[in-house]
């Protein structure tokens, strides 16, 4: 429906027209909307009957909360360009699901941090592999961030790493680690020479697939990514969910219990909200609360 494509062709992030594109598709097809004017005669009877579905399909709070912003999004442009008389998917008329306060992603132990940088050795790929992590793990990046970085993102500005479309900024900086820097540049040593290139070039990619068959030297996937560390979690022996975004969690708390002050990690993370940092460090201030042991003890 072009008034589905011009309000997702509207918005400013690559990232957010693809998955509000994913939102609003479902939408769509989970209410059977074929047509313009299927679609301006939604109500909010029908945006809870979407929502009410997401639930049953057991989706999480978050994603679902995710899927009524891009239908919110849509029908407020709809509003402001008086194709419709109110927002059938207001707040007040069809509200989301709340979202508790803790983060659900698990973080590492140092010890275990170590542990899974033990499982790279010397190949390409460990080379490679161990380059993501320390770069996840120092410089706090998403890992879509990860992947778009390019050479140019980690040697423009000195000491420095120049982070571009970002979740809530186009452009950011955060300092950059010498050891990422280091890391960074023992993997690429050895992958020029598997490309016979001279060096690499400001706009080639810092981390690549090295499939062999037709992605090698290309540019690494987001979702590749989670790929690599799920693999290097498991190959260290670590059973539980570890993900891409464990190491920005990793970073969190590691920082904060070495005497980082908060507005200075907020600030390396990239966060708006100080409280969603403090999500992070949420099981660490729970084990730190002295409350019950204070009580007096019963017999």
């Amino acid at each position: 429906m072009n008034e589905i494509q011009a309000f997702v062709e509207s918005l400013p992030s690559p990232g957010t027209r693809r998955v509000y594109a994913g939102a609003l598709a479902d939408f769509a097809r989970t209410l059977a909307i074929s047509s313009s004017e299927a679609l301006l005669a939604v109500g909010p009877d029908d945006v809870v009957r979407y929502r009410n579905d997401l639930q049953r399909r057991k989706l999480g709070a978050s994603t679902i909360n995710l899927r009524l912003a891009a239908v919110r999004g849509l029908f407020t442009r709809l509003l402001k360009e008086r194709r419709i008389d109110g927002n059938p998917a207001d707040p007040d008329l069809v509200p989301g699901l709340p979202v508790s306060d803790e983060s659900r992603t698990e973080g590492l132990s140092l010890e275990e941090v170590k542990e899974i940088l033990d499982t790279c050795d010397g190949t390409l790929a460990g080379l490679r592999d161990r380059a993501l992590i320390v770069t996840l793990y120092y410089e706090g990046l998403r890992r879509s961030e990860a992947s778009k970085l390019n050479w140019r993102d980690i040697t423009t500005r000195r000491g420095l790493v120049e982070i571009r479309d970002a979740k809530n900024n186009p452009y950011a900086t955060v300092r950059l680690r010498a050891e990422v820097l280091s890391a960074i540049r023992d993997y690429h040593e050895v992958l020029n020479r598997e490309l016979r290139r001279r060096a690499t070039r400001p706009e080639d990619p810092v981390f690549t697939s090295l499939s062999p068959i037709r992605s090698f030297g290309r540019r690494l996937s987001d979702s590749a990514i989670n790929a690599i560390v799920k693999a290097r979690a498991r190959a260290a022996g670590i059973e539980r969910r570890i993900t891409a975004h464990s190491w920005r969690h990793t970073c969190t708390t590691h920082a904060l219990g070495a005497g980082a002050a908060l507005h200075q990690v907020q600030r390396h993370l990239r966060h708006r909200d100080v409280r969603t940092t403090l999500r992070y460090d949420r099981d660490r201030d729970v084990r730190r609360n002295p409350t019950g042991e204070l009580l007096p003890r019963l017999g």
